[in-house]
């Protein structure tokens, strides 16, 4: 498969994502499923999921909040995984050229979203407008049209950045010095402990913090898989959840005995 024909997928790719992260929500916006289709296009399933789930983890708790528009995981997943695998190194090399590539494209991206989005706003004001005339086909084309602009904010940036990455990868790897590349190969082994800190803010609130030690005993001392984990923590939440509930109907009850309504 040519370079052009692969860079020309992996833009098609990208856009898909985008249009998941804005429609379906099916995950393919996660760095760690947009990156299994860079590896079933390059033939690398196997690095492109490890530098996918090496970013999901660096962008563990990158979300959009309010009007906040994040960096685009998205775009810096599929070029970083591009770079990394057509770089043609070992492993450790093809991760930090991924990690170096990633941030500086999902970071430019994000100024592009913005833009997109801003264009967007547009759409709608005429969108009201095609409601007033009940002119169904008008607000049907919008539609269209706002989708078509968030597809290719992704596939034009991706198709830009891989084509021309996979000709001239031996250059930028040449030019880069080598301690820089080691440098972002332990980056990329931080940063994600960054992630794991931010997710563990919002998991350590109010009585949340024993489930966390419960999975962590479980598994660093009795040895249990992931799955047998997982259920045995729905088990645990399951009975949380019921002794809250049976908390809370005996207050309600004593209340309303209180007011009076079952005075006997």
């Amino acid at each position: 498969m040519s370079g052009l024909v692969q860079s020309l997928l992996l833009a098609v790719w990208a856009g898909l994502c985008a249009l998941d992260q804005f429609g379906p929500h099916l995950g393919f916006r996660k760095p760690l499923l947009a990156s299994v289709g860079v590896g079933i296009i390059l033939g690398d399933l196997q690095t492109a999921i490890i530098i996918g789930a090496t970013l999901e983890l660096m962008w563990l708790g990158v979300n959009n909040i309010g009007a906040y528009v994040p960096p685009d995981v998205i775009s810096g997943t599929i070029v970083g995984a591009s770079i990394g695998i057509l770089s043609n190194q070992d492993l450790a090399t093809s991760i930090a050229t991924a990690v170096a590539v990633a941030v500086p494209t999902a970071l430019l991206v994000q100024q592009i979203n913005m833009l997109v989005m801003t264009l967007n706003i547009s759409l709608v004001h005429k969108a009201d407008k095609e409601a007033e005339k009940v002119n169904y086909k008008g607000i049907g084309l919008l539609n269209w049209t706002g989708g078509v602009m968030f597809f290719l904010s992704r596939a034009v940036p991706v198709f830009i950045a891989v084509y021309l990455g996979a000709n001239t990868i031996d250059m930028i790897l040449a030019f880069i010095p080598a301690k820089i590349l080691a440098g972002f190969g332990v980056a990329s082994k931080v940063i994600p402990a960054v992630g794991l800190a931010m997710l563990l803010t919002m998991m350590l609130k109010k009585n949340m913090w024993m489930f966390l030690i419960l999975g962590f005993v479980l598994s660093a001392y009795l040895g249990l898989p992931t799955l047998a984990i997982a259920l045995v923590g729905a088990v645990a939440a399951g009975i949380y959840d019921l002794i809250q509930s049976k908390s809370d109907n005996e207050s309600k009850m004593e209340s309303k005995i209180e007011e009076g309504e079952y005075d006997l």
